[in-house]
């Protein structure tokens, strides 16, 4: 199945991984940020292993009944969204590095598909210890956690991986078709629950919109490939538990051999990989980052120049430049998409003025912020703006004669404009939704933003001060997916400090001003906002005094 000469690849590059890691920790940021992340990661796992074993039953049984509900739905989602998108292009991929040594080797197609599903399935399956880990209260078992978690992402893994070995032997109409019947499933199951919810004469809750998702017909259809990895999680140890494990193994051992059957071809598919690679580094080269076409990148912006403000300015405008050119249509598309919500928002009122529950109405621009913020973080794992640029991209603004506050400063507000539209998008229907008064909901639409602000700055301080990138970068090695997870949890880490400051100034304007939404937004937006500045400064003076290598 493998060639043993990959397999001493694959310790190469695990000795290489380490080697990497070593030498970070032994720099003093890198052994502060080493020690750091193994005290909070340990405040995070002693409890959850505590409660797992003193009551863990009791902390279970009332969560893996919902959850047990909805993890077919959020597998089938994912597989979508991976078909969609065509990710399985980046899992076929080999790194230029990787590449070379199986392309002057004698191996088959068998051998080089085998190589890249070993490194894969090494990556996921630390990962999926570490989840199990702090998911241990909430599991049925440890063991079974992990199984269900390792084969179901395995699963929709391999879908991906199935649907580019044969997208290449099928008309172009027809995979689109497979993208779009995907879509479609999804839509349908959400119109489905929409109407459910709508129909139904209960008071509006968590519980009703679960209990739609679980009784509507799409959606039992859809995820039914997806229940044994479900029941695999939340079960114990028993017959059961066995019966869920082996319909899992047979699913994914199935797709494997639909795998090993159609990859003919894959070593092709893998140069094409690189090739895409290559072609990108030659744009960014010659100055083209994006990939937009000539005459696209050559036409006048139409974005006016900003002042000069001590150097701050010109680099505000390059990042906020930079975000529209590379985010197309998304920007003007979300604003489009936000203000038909609301005016459908506004409609229905008129039509139905009790459809919406008060509670709902009350909470609905919160409700509106918290999903605003999940969505710009999952935006902002995917981008490259600010100093988590690709390093080659930074190198002249460290020539720039400005100040590094100042730089520090303009780097943030590419990130800054994505996540405020995204925002507004989303809080234009709240607006309308909402039973709080106008000040209240800007009170509150400006701790958001100022969310926004802090938010970029702490990317940008992880970014100037260690290795770490949202995308990840550097040396190709069998853990480079994992580093990615390390971004999230250091950056949750340096996160919380200050949204305990940000709560506590909240606090205290509550106590002498009086419990309002107005006096707590606007002392936790304020409070945020004066802790930017010393996160520009900190990121700006290791951003121009640090040599990147490559």
């Amino acid at each position: 199945m493998i060639d043993p000469a990959l397999i001493f690849l694959m310790r190469l590059l695990m000795r290489a991984a380490r080697r990497h890691a070593w030498r970070s920790v032994k720099t003093p940021a890198g052994a502060f940020l080493a020690i750091f992340m193994l005290i909070m990661f340990a405040f995070g796992l002693v409890p959850m292993v505590t409660v797992s074993m003193t009551n863990g039953a009791a902390a279970s049984s009332g969560l893996m009944p919902t959850i047990s509900q909805h993890i077919p739905l959020v597998l089938f989602a994912m597989a979508v969204f991976l078909i969609a998108t065509e990710s399985g292009d980046s899992f076929l991929e080999l790194k230029p590095a990787e590449l070379q040594f199986v392309l002057a080797g004698p191996f088959t197609d068998t051998h080089i598909l085998s190589y890249r599903l070993i490194t894969l399935f090494l990556s996921w399956v630390s990962l999926c210890l570490v989840f199990s880990l702090f998911l241990l209260p909430h599991l049925g078992s440890f063991w079974g956690g992990v199984a269900g978690m390792v084969l179901g992402g395995a699963f929709i893994m391999l879908i991906a991986f199935q649907y580019t070995l044969v997208k290449s032997k099928l008309a172009p109409w027809v995979s689109q078709l497979i993208r779009l019947s995907g879509l479609f499933c999804l839509a349908a199951i959400s119109l489905e629950t929409s109407l459910m919810v709508i129909r139904s004469q209960q008071v509006f809750s968590t519980a009703l919109v679960s209990e739609a998702v679980e009784s509507g017909w799409v959606a039992s259809i859809c995820t039914t490939p997806f229940v044994p990895f479900a029941g695999l999680i939340k079960g114990v140890t028993g017959d059961g538990m066995l019966i869920d494990l082996l319909l899992s193994s047979m699913l994914v051992g199935g797709l494997l051999s639909s795998c090993y059957w159609s990859n003919a071809g894959f070593a092709e598919l893998a140069l094409e990989g690189v090739a895409r690679r290559v072609k990108k580094l030659e744009r960014v080269r010659a100055g083209n980052v994006y990939g937009r076409s000539a005459r696209k990148a050559e036409r006048s912006q139409l974005l006016p120049a900003f002042p000069w403000i001590g150097g701050v300015g010109p680099v505000a405008w390059s990042q906020i430049t930079s975000v529209l050119r590379r985010s197309g249509r998304l920007v003007p598309g979300l604003l489009v998409i936000g203000m038909l919500a609301a005016v459908g928002a506004l409609v229905y009122l008129r039509v139905n003025p009790d459809g919406v529950t008060d509670v709902l109405r009350t909470y609905a621009v919160l409700i509106a912020q918290g999903a605003a913020a999940y969505l710009g973080f999952l935006f902002t794992m995917s981008s490259q703006s600010g100093f988590a640029a690709s390093r080659r991209l930074l190198t002249w603004y460290q020539v720039l004669p400005i100040h590094p506050f100042a730089i520090a400063a303009g780097m943030v507000w590419g990130m800054v404009l994505l996540l405020s539209v995204i925002q507004v998008a989303i809080c234009l229907p709240a607006l309308v939704l909402t039973s709080m008064t106008w000040m209240e909901s800007l009170a509150i639409l400006f701790a958001g933003a100022s969310f926004s602000v802090v938010f970029a700055s702490t990317v940008n301080l992880l970014a100037a001060a260690t290795d770490l990138r949202p995308i990840p970068q550097g040396t190709p090695d069998v853990f480079q997916g994992a580093r990615g997870l390390v971004f999230m949890m250091v950056l949750g880490m340096s996160m919380t400090p200050i949204l305990l400051f940000a709560a506590s100034a909240a606090a205290v304007a509550g106590v002498v001003l009086g419990i309002s939404w107005i006096s707590c937004s606007l002392a936790a937006g304020g409070t945020m906002l004066c802790i930017s500045p010393a996160l520009w400064w900190y990121s700006g003076a290791r951003f121009v005094h640090r040599e990147f290598s490559g």
